[in-house]
């Protein structure tokens, strides 16, 4: 009788060859505390090496359908969410996969004080606690803090994150997993699902073996395209009724962007006619892509923390995004000249930092302030479109 979609495990010492045996006595919560103190055992570069290093910022995490069980993030500022789950009933895995999008779903919702505010309350302390708990952890690896701020806003905004299952034998389904995962809208996402298979050692030791589970084509790499402000998923009638209680604060404030970013879009015109204008969102940022891709953007954005709206251009971690940011850097006098001595340029790594302009204003979401900005932002998009379009143009060729 099939036990296992793979060979059962030996020990070998000296001459003497040991069977081990399957441990299932594990329970959720134990499964889930060893991920969290031990995180390296996730096989992330199987999956995507650009969510490498993960490191776990909180447990049972607060969203207004229910806490998740593990908040990741790395030093660029990407975030992953992690289920544990046991596969024991076969009903519960569309149920975690359903769970999982919905909090995937509710959290791009969020702005990154809705996120700070949330891993705040969970761990009891203030101030900008996701950027300290990751640059004590990775000094020499942490990008600076607005980078990362910035970073964390658009993958929240564009609900881009690496959504991982990890149970205690995941065999057979993967199929079905995949075909709901393909019917449940259209979300910006990684998903992973990785095996942590259990022997005994011997009554006291145990053996863990992580496996990213591949039973059909790609499940361990599901990528959807995300159209930029949008993310709709249609679990069923519960679900939906379930995320109509939403905080009354975060309702209101996505309420404010929701019509301020759709009547500046209708009053944005640019000088450049090929250039793509931005989709409205729910959050503090919208982008602009002035080189027809992901991998490099211009961004407007809110910060009531600071009192000030901004307007930065920025390339994405990967190596194509490193080419444009190199290729930019190397016009960064022309850039300044052409913009002018309001231009502020974060550090000088073409890898990591871009360049921006920022607007102080004592309170971002009052009417008196509005049409200031709404001009401010016209103003800026417009020149920093006129000015590194070409220069991507070029570089293209």
């Amino acid at each position: 009788m099939k036990t296992s979609a793979y060979g059962n495990p030996l020990l070998v010492e000296h001459n003497s060859v040991e069977h081990l045996k399957q441990f299932d006595q594990f329970d959720e919560l134990t499964i889930q505390n060893l991920v969290f103190d031990n995180p390296e055992c996730l096989p992330v570069s199987d999956i995507d090496e650009s969510f490498n290093p993960l490191y776990p910022i909180c447990k049972e995490l607060r969203t207004p359908v229910g806490p998740l069980d593990i908040l990741m993030a790395t030093p660029n500022g990407d975030l992953a969410i992690v289920e544990t789950k046991l596969w024991r009933n076969p009903e519960a895995r569309r149920k975690v996969v359903a769970q999982i999008l919905d909090y995937a779903n509710e959290i791009s919702n969020w702005n990154y004080e809705d996120l700070q505010r949330e891993i705040n309350r969970n761990l009891k302390i203030k101030g900008n606690s996701l950027y300290k708990i990751l640059s004590e952890q990775f000094p020499d690896n942490i990008i600076n803090e607005a980078n990362f701020v910035d970073n964390i806003s658009r993958n929240l905004s564009k609900g881009k994150f690496l959504l991982l299952i990890v149970g205690d034998g995941i065999k057979e389904g993967a199929a079905s997993i995949t075909e709901f995962l393909s019917t449940s809208g259209h979300l910006n996402f990684v998903f992973g699902m990785v095996e942590l298979t259990i022997y005994s050692l011997d009554s006291d030791k145990k053996v863990i073996l992580p496996r990213t589970i591949a039973k059909t084509v790609e499940i361990h790499k599901f990528s959807i395209d995300l159209p930029d402000g949008l993310m709709v998923t249609n679990i069923s009638n519960e679900k939906s009724n379930r995320k109509d209680k939403v905080d009354p604060e975060l309702a209101k404030r996505r309420s404010f962007f929701t019509h301020f970013w759709k009547e500046f879009i209708d009053e944005l015109d640019l000088d450049d006619p090929g250039q793509s204008l931005p989709e409205p969102t729910k959050s503090q940022n919208i982008f602009i892509y002035p080189g027809g891709d992901n991998n490099s953007w211009i961004s407007a954005y809110f910060s009531q923390s600071t009192n000030r709206v901004g307007v930065y251009f920025r390339c994405s971690n990967n190596q194509k995004g490193q080419i444009i940011a190199e290729e930019i850097f190397q016009h960064k006098d022309e850039i300044i000249s052409e913009l002018g001595d309001e231009i502020i340029w974060e550090g000088n790594n073409p890898s990591t930092d871009g360049f921006g302009v920022r607007f102080p204003i004592d309170n971002v979401y009052a009417d008196r302030n509005r049409e200031k900005i709404k001009d401010f932002f016209k103003d800026w998009l417009n020149q920093f479109v006129n000015v590194i379009r070409p220069i991507l143009k070029e570089s293209s060729r």
